[in-house]
This record gives C-alpha cells, sequence and structure tokens, in this order.
C-alpha cells in the first residue's frame, strides 16, 4: 500500500472531518509555520514515498494541531510560544541546546520552550499544542493561588521536559489532556466550540501545568 492510501484511510484522533491531505514536506513546512518559525521540513529517509494528514484550530489563545503520516524532519527557530507535544502512536526525537529530547506511546508528552530545534518525527501521530509561556504561567499562578502555596517555580516553562507513564499522576494528567483534545472533535462538529473556547483554553493550560509542575495538582485528582 502506498503512503498515499495508507495516510488516506488512517484516521486522526481528532478532527478527522477537517483534515487535509498533503503529499510533499514543504506543505506541513507551510501549516506548522502558521504557529512555529519553521526554517526547513523534509523526508526522514530520501526517496521514500510522502503523506501527511493534518487538522489545526484555535482553542482560544491556543493552537491545536493532530496529524499522522510518513516519517519527516525540520527546524525551527527561536520563537515566542510554548509547545506541548503529546503522542497518540508517533515517535517524535529532538535536538535542543545539545541534548536529546523524545516522546512516544510509553513515554508520551514532551514540553519545548521557544528555543530553536531540531525535530525528527517517525511514524507521525499526535498532538501539538502551542501556547504563550505567559498564558501557561498565569494557569500556573491562579492554581498555586488555589492551593494555598507561597511560590510557584516557573522557570521550569524556559526547560525541555519528558512526561512519561511512570507516575500515578503524571498517567493520569496525561490522560485527562488527551480526552480534553479529544473533546475537540465533537464541539467542532456542533459548532459549539467557540463558545466553549475560554473554558478548554484554561482546562488545556491547566492540565499541561499540573505535568510541569506537580506540586500544583490537588492530590486527590
Amino acid at each position: 500500500m502506498s503512503e498515499a492510501l495508507r495516510v488516506r484511510a488512517s484516521p486522526l484522533a481528532a478532527l478527522e472531518a477537517i483534515a487535509v491531505i498533503a503529499s510533499n514536506a514543504r506543505d506541513c513546512d507551510l501549516r506548522v509555520a502558521r504557529v512555529l518559525p519553521v526554517r526547513d521540513a523534509y523526508p526522514l529517509l530520501n526517496g521514500q514515498d510522502y503523506a501527511h494528514k493534518t487538522a489545526s484550530l484555535q482553542v482560544g489563545s491556543l493552537g491545536v494541531a493532530v496529524g499522522l503520516g510518513s516519517s519527516f524532519c525540520f527546524e525551527v527557530d527561536n520563537h515566542e510560544v510554548v509547545t506541548f507535544l503529546l503522542s497518540s502512536g508517533g515517535r517524535t526525537r529532538v535536538r535542543l541546546g545539545g541534548a536529546l529530547y523524545g516522546s512516544s506511546p510509553e513515554q508520551p508528552g514532551l514540553f519545548l520552550p521557544g528555543e530553536a530545534y531540531h525535530c525528527e518525527i517517525s511514524e507521525a501521530n499526535g498532538f501539538v499544542v502551542t501556547v504563550r509561556p505567559e498564558r501557561l504561567a498565569s494557569a500556573a499562578l491562579a492554581m498555586a493561588q488555589e492551593i494555598g502555596a507561597d511560590s510557584v517555580d516557573l522557570t521550569v516553562l524556559q526547560k525541555p521536559l519528558e512526561v512519561d507513564l511512570q507516575t500515578g499522576r503524571s498517567a493520569h494528567l496525561l490522560a485527562l489532556l488527551s480526552n480534553t483534545l479529544l473533546m475537540l472533535d465533537g464541539l467542532h462538529a456542533a459548532s459549539v466550540l467557540e463558545l466553549q473556547s475560554k473554558a478548554l483554553e484554561d482546562l488545556i493550560c491547566r492540565q499541561i501545568a499540573g505535568l510541569l509542575i506537580p506540586r500544583l495538582v490537588d492530590r486527590r485528582c
């Protein structure tokens, strides 16, 4: 089966109704460039048959995208948003600041600050959430106030972080984030996403903040 046929036959984790198909990595370059300053994008293997399916939308101030398809690489310059990658089966390897970070089904979450990086995505399949760091910081501060914390270390928003399934709290929050992103499908189909966007934006920011700063999450969650 060709990559184009495989990708067309494979449903996205969400937002299949607004999906678009690309047959060239440069097309993905243009789509990613809407939220990140992409310098280049190309197939991971030379001569590889290439196809990619993507869908994206705005949820308040958040950018949310979901995609699947052929393996590819891209490079990103310094930028003004932070990014959370959530694997739905794909594997990502990011080279940032001389170190390697990744996400996979076993280690689904990867948080990236606004620094330049090189990214390789194998068996692409997952979500990308982008948000300005100050919006994420405001969610973290609100959560800290709610639990009576005197302070919260926001320097974590400037550092890459891999999030795995080893702790129950992380696994629970990753599942909640995934379920929240899956909700976008039904809300978009029912044409009520815009009405719920503010609440969803806050919920997603809180879930990501809880993954980055576990002490913000009530132990009862």
